[in-house]
């Protein structure tokens, strides 16, 4: 008897297995092109058949944060992180999307939480130093941005986030020769906009 319930769940799980990758299928081909409340539909359907799947919910997740639903975007990744909470990229969505929502502590402590469980995530850094600079620990932001910095010394997302830091700080004179060094390296990666950000930035300073 319990050979035959085995055989029987064992089929179950083959067919929810197939089912669900029919169905993330389906979810990806609408976001290609561009229906995402199609695919967080079709995503929630796998969700009711693996429960337990958190890149699923994180799947979900990052599609509510696209749209700019952050509130559901939380609700999904906290799924996510409840289900998997020794992933480093879930903890950094999980700060991301607080910061977003106003909740700098929850962000604060999901960016140490990704940086705890991995060292070489730049974006948890930068995370990190964005919301310490908003909260005035100038310090602790310091750090955050320094190790960002020996991770990638080439992304300008670091730069700017120093040239912010200082900014607030009303080191003016440093905060310029800092976005002078995100505009060049956003030049160089052909991302125009972020460059007519820096220029705007730095006309603001009397450049």
């Amino acid at each position: 008897m319990a050979s035959v319930t085995q055989a029987q769940v064992l089929v179950v799980q083959r067919q929810s297995t197939q089912e669900v990758k029919e169905l993330l299928e389906q979810g990806r081909s609408l976001v290609e092109t561009g229906d995402y409340g199609g695919a967080i539909a079709v995503y929630q359907q796998a969700a009711n058949l693996e429960p337990k799947n958190a890149s699923i919910y994180s799947g979900i997740g990052y599609l509510y944060a696209l749209q700019g639903n952050f509130s559901a975007a939380l609700t999904a990744y906290r799924r996510a992180v409840a289900l998997n909470p020794n992933n480093s990229d879930y903890q950094y969505a999980l700060g991301y999307i607080s910061g977003n929502l106003g909740n700098n502590s929850g962000a604060k402590e999901a960016y140490r939480k990704a940086i705890q469980l991995n060292r070489g995530n730049v974006n948890a850094y930068i995370g990190l130093a964005t919301i310490l600079t908003r909260l005035g620990e100038y310090t602790s932001a310091q750090w955050a941005y320094e190790e960002a910095v020996k991770l990638a010394p080439k992304n300008p997302q670091v730069y700017e986030l120093r040239g912010t830091m200082l900014k607030r700080q009303g080191k003016s004179k440093e905060a310029i020769a800092v976005f002078k060094k995100a505009r060049d390296l956003y030049e160089q990666q052909g991302k125009f906009d972020s460059v007519t950000r820096m220029e705007a930035t730095l006309r603001e300073l009397g450049v």
